[in-house]
């Protein structure tokens, strides 16, 4: 018989009718695991009060969003524009002589295209408004709207004008800047105006060419007199009714001035001195289109700019605020969890 040490309690369990307490190492089997189920009861409602506590901030992300979804806008008081643009679409107008992200294109094209871009570096509580000039005449064809709103709207009307809308081969600038300012301010809240223009008059003007209307007063109307073109001469496409191509204006087949055989109005660039003289004698200042952002010199000059009350779009508040709110939730649940989570697998 083999006699058992009686002072060996590690890893001994007692026989019936005694302590029947299960030991390892020492310590008391039951009493780890109850420690082990407190400690996990401990963590559980930890997890229980900072779930109690998360659910405040999505909520309050939430009401945010609702928030900015639905705030109106706000009228404040804003810097803004207002300006009546004003585009030649005589034939010199389709003289490629700019370019374009690497293609040639139109003296025309090209304008657009830099009113385009500058479009949306105005305010909201601007207003914009198209016409067009050919023959003698200016036709207003849009009245000036709010940008902002009417966005999409100006860009879409923005590209339809082309030559398809001339209704004559003339080409009086004088007049139809006169025109122009005349229907800026008939138009109400004397927008500015915008000329975009070459300058090739057809036929030709001699002298100073034409006064200015009497019932117009110069500076009555401010704005700018862009030239657009190079300054190295061109032919001018010819074009049918259909604005299609068929050819180039030849010598004998517009008006010469009468210079003794020196003329050559068939050929193209920007008559700057002549537009120059021009813009001072109605009172508006003077911008050669050397590119496409050349123009926001012009549309966002300090001197034409007005101040008005604008509705303006504070939904970004909340909605920042709402984000805040998310960041802040998980934030702090995040740490419980993870520590949760930790201790959950080195209990087992």
């Amino acid at each position: 018989m083999i006699a058992r040490d009686p002072t060996n309690t590690a890893g001994s369990a007692r026989l019936a009718g005694t302590d029947s307490t299960a030991t390892f190492a020492g310590r008391p089997i039951a009493a780890a695991s109850t420690a082990g189920r407190g400690s996990d009861s401990t963590a559980r409602a930890r997890i229980k009060t900072s779930s109690s506590r998360t659910w405040l901030p999505p909520a309050a992300a939430l009401l945010l969003l609702g928030v900015a979804i639905f705030l109106p806008n706000i009228n404040t008081s804003k810097t803004t524009y207002d300006y009546l643009v004003v585009f030649d679409i005589t034939q010199s107008m389709n003289v490629e002589d700019y370019d374009l992200n690497g293609t040639s294109v139109s003296r025309l094209a090209f304008a657009r295209e830099a009113v385009r871009r500058n479009l949306r570096n105005l305010p909201c509580g601007s207003r914009v408004g198209w016409g067009i000039f050919t023959e003698y005449r200016t036709l207003l064809l849009l009245a000036p709207i709010e940008v902002c709103e009417n966005y999409n709207d100006l860009l879409a009307s923005l590209d339809r004008i082309d030559g398809c809308m001339r209704w004559g081969n003339a080409s009086e600038i004088s007049k139809g800047l006169y025109w122009a300012l005349r229907g800026a301010r008939d138009v109400g809240g004397k927008p500015r105006v915008l000329f975009l223009t070459d300058g090739q008059e057809a036929p030709p003007v001699e002298g100073e060419g034409l006064p200015l209307f009497d019932d117009i007063e110069r500076g009555e109307i401010s704005g700018w007199l862009i030239g657009v073109g190079g300054y190295t001469p061109r032919p001018i496409p010819r074009t049918d009714a259909d604005a299609r191509p068929i050819g180039f204006w030849h010598a004998d087949e517009v008006v010469q001035r009468d210079t003794g055989g020196s003329s050559r109005e068939q050929l193209s660039s920007v008559r700057e001195p002549y537009l120059r003289q021009l813009a001072n004698r109605v009172g508006l200042d003077y911008l050669h289109l050397n590119d496409a952002d050349s123009i926001r010199t012009a549309m966002l000059h300090p001197a034409f700019a007005e101040k008005r009350a604008a509705p303006t779009d504070f939904a970004w508040l909340p909605g920042a605020m709402a984000l805040v709110a998310l960041i802040i939730g998980y934030s702090r649940a995040l740490p419980w969890r993870i520590s949760y989570t930790i201790r959950g697998r080195s209990s087992r």
